[in-house]
């Protein structure tokens, strides 16, 4: 590496740095730009397709984008009121929910020797008053929560321009986004051209494996678990579904966040066991369409990022930047995992491996 090289890397280095902090301090600001950025990201292949049907950008850009917007729209107006009702239910079912927990466990407590039954009975109602007690509290402090943060007129105004910042520029970038790839490509020195178009095809392709690939098997199978589980009569099957959709990203940890629950609030709404069957069914079912449909048509064989890469990467982005960690997580755990590799390949080519 020469001198010139050098110094171009401690520019980049250092500007990674300044970036990094900078994204730090504006991290409530810049929000908005990155969801437009990562919503614009998603929908670009579409606007190319659209393209490629002999329309126009402008006009594609303002179809897809009113077809997305329609379709979040419908979307909030149907689920939100729906798990409003589950969650309501489930708030009245919760005494009989706890009794019949009660009910099962003291008659193992009551046999069990030199134990005073009635002190057994008034332990036991006092702590299943405490953990009724905890979805409220929960609720309530995360209600709490959200309304506090979103109380006060600088962050009431932040919310309103946010919700106009975030489409308007979703437009623009989704207009112009070949543009931009075109005129960031042309500020890359030509002896680094070749090398780095390969590293940022490698890049764009790690996280379209993630956002086209495993996000959309994740949608899928969240509403095949949230309409099979609401058949089954389950307690909270759109929030459970859901969560067992998208948990799905890491592997056998749907099982845990999805199924658990499923066979717990059915079993205590129903008080039987032949219920449970359907609850299994609906696992298994998305399980094997998810294996043998759904991956290998959307996702294939490519190898995306891990999902450890991905719980890490999204624990440490939201709790130094929020929301905005959240959004660039993924992206950066693509980027270090592509330039890893590309760091052990050269390694394992240089003289000091050999």
């Amino acid at each position: 590496m020469d001198e010139k090289d050098k110094k171009l890397l401690i520019t980049l280095l250092v500007s990674t740095v300044v970036a990094l902090v900078f994204l730090y301090f504006v991290r409530r600001v810049v929000t908005p730009f990155f969801l437009a950025f990562a919503i614009a990201y998603l929908l670009d292949p579409l606007v190319d397709r659209l393209e490629t049907w002999k329309l126009q950008r402008t006009p594609a850009v303002v179809v897809l984008m009113i077809s997305f917007f329609i379709v979040v729209l419908v979307a909030g107006i149907v689920l939100i009121p729906l798990l409003r009702v589950q969650v309501q239910n489930l708030a009245e079912n919760l005494p009989d929910y706890l009794t019949a927990i009660k009910g099962w466990i003291q008659p193992y407590l009551e046999d069990l020797a030199g134990i005073d039954r009635d002190r057994i009975g008034e332990v036991l109602h006092d702590s299943i008053q405490k953990l009724g007690r905890v979805p409220l509290e929960l609720l309530g402090t995360a209600g709490g929560w959200l309304w506090g943060s979103i109380t006060g007129f600088v962050n009431t105004l932040l919310f309103v321009v946010n919700l106009v910042i975030i489409p308007v520029a979703m437009f623009y970038l989704l207009r112009d986004f070949d543009v931009i790839v075109e005129k960031l490509g042309k500020l890359i020195p030509p002896r680094f051209y070749k090398q780095t178009a390969q590293v940022v095809t490698e890049i764009d392709d790690v996280l379209s494996q993630f956002v086209r690939g495993q996000l959309m098997v994740a949608t899928f199978m969240a509403i095949f678990y949230s309409v099979g589980l609401y058949f089954c009569g389950t307690p909270l099957s759109l929030l459970i579904g859901i969560m067992a959709g998208y948990a799905n990203l890491v592997p056998y940890l749907g099982i845990v966040v999805g199924f658990i629950p499923a066979v717990l609030l059915t079993f205590l709404q129903t008080q039987d066991w032949v219920p449970l069957i359907g609850v299994v069914a609906v696992f298994g079912a998305v399980q094997a369409i998810e294996g043998f449909l759904i991956t290998p048509y959307i996702v294939g064989d490519k190898v995306g990022l891990h999902p450890v890469a991905i719980m890490v990467a999204v624990l440490i982005g939201a709790e130094l930047f929020g929301l905005l960690g959240i959004l660039l997580a993924v992206p950066a755990a693509a980027i270090l995992n592509v330039l890893m590799r590309r760091g052990v390949k050269v390694y394992r080519e240089s003289s000091a491996f050999t």
